[in-house]
């Protein structure tokens, strides 16, 4: 059985008419009716009722229409996606990124991925940079994104900043230092902070460097786990946070925002991946979030 048999079955059953399927096909009727009765040879069943009244399906006729429908419609998608993975459009693309921001450009880079390249699967898994890093050696991901992060010193990484973004102080809404227009490092000697966990260590060792050369060490209340749920506990009242500009999106839910000065060390958001990588999907990626970032920092 070839698929041509299953198409001209499944044309003349929808038709119930051999006229009207070869009309449909651009086939003769003779020729048409040949493969029809080779198929139910070929099965050892009737699949069509012919009487005066036309034609109509039999019970083993209407599973095989179930049937030839699905095992045409996998082989148009195999081939649509074959095609597209020899133009570098499918396949698959595993992308491991922090939570210990939230960045709308690297949400925004994904979304457009999905949408432009529908036939990948697209993998999403939340990492710490040292486990980004140990996943690539293991070539279980793509590609990482991460905040900061020490350049690794292993010639097997590329690494690209891709951006850099002020930070700014998150605070309860009710919070004294929200008088303040702007603040500056020094005003947060004496508050307590929400900061991220150990897992975050990249993350947290460049904040707390960041307080002691201001001369202060900060004082944590609290530990969250990602930029989520450390926003959530700044909006509970617990303390306040280091966070970048781009976390002013959820202003007005119990937390507000200020300004540091404009010398302040900036958030640095990296993408790291294999030199040798393979992938014919990666290049398209990076583009993406490229220009969702360029995209971001012009509308600033």
């Amino acid at each position: 059985m070839e698929l041509r048999h299953l198409r001209y079955f499944v044309a003349v059953a929808e038709e119930l008419s051999v006229r009207r399927a070869a009309e449909r096909l651009h086939v003769s009727q003779p020729p048409l009716s040949r493969q029809i009765h080779d198929l139910e040879d070929e099965i050892g069943a009737k699949l069509f009722l012919r009487n005066k009244r036309g034609m109509q399906l039999t019970d083993a006729g209407k599973f095989l229409l179930d049937e030839a429908r699905q095992i045409l419609g996998h082989s148009e998608r195999a081939m649509r996606l074959t095609n597209a993975a020899s133009r570098g459009e499918a396949g698959r693309l595993s992308i491991a990124y922090s939570a210990a921001i939230f960045d709308p450009a690297f949400s925004q880079a994904v979304r457009l991925f999905r949408t432009r390249y529908p036939f990948v699967e697209l993998q999403m898994r939340e990492l710490s940079f040292s486990l980004q890093l140990q996943a690539l050696l293991d070539q279980q991901i793509d590609v990482g994104y991460v905040v900061f992060g020490t350049q690794p010193t292993q010639k097997e990484f590329a690494f690209e900043c891709i951006r850099r973004v002020p930070p700014c102080i998150a605070l309860p809404q009710d919070h004294p230092l929200t008088k303040k227009k702007t603040l500056k490092l020094t005003d947060l000697a004496n508050v307590p902070f929400i900061f991220p966990r150990q897992s975050m260590s990249t993350f947290r060792s460049w904040l707390m460097e960041l307080c002691r050369s201001a001369g202060f060490t900060p004082i944590i209340a609290q530990e969250g786990d990602n930029a989520m749920g450390i926003l959530g506990l700044v909006a509970a009242g617990v303390g306040v946070a280091f966070t970048p500009d781009t976390g002013r999106i959820f202003s007005g839910m119990g937390i507000e925002f200020r300004s540091l000065p404009p010398t302040t060390p900036q958030f640095e958001l990296h993408t790291i991946w294999r030199r040798d990588s393979t992938s014919i999907l990666l290049p398209a990626f990076l583009k993406l979030l490229r220009e969702t970032s360029n995209s971001s920092s012009h509308r600033k």
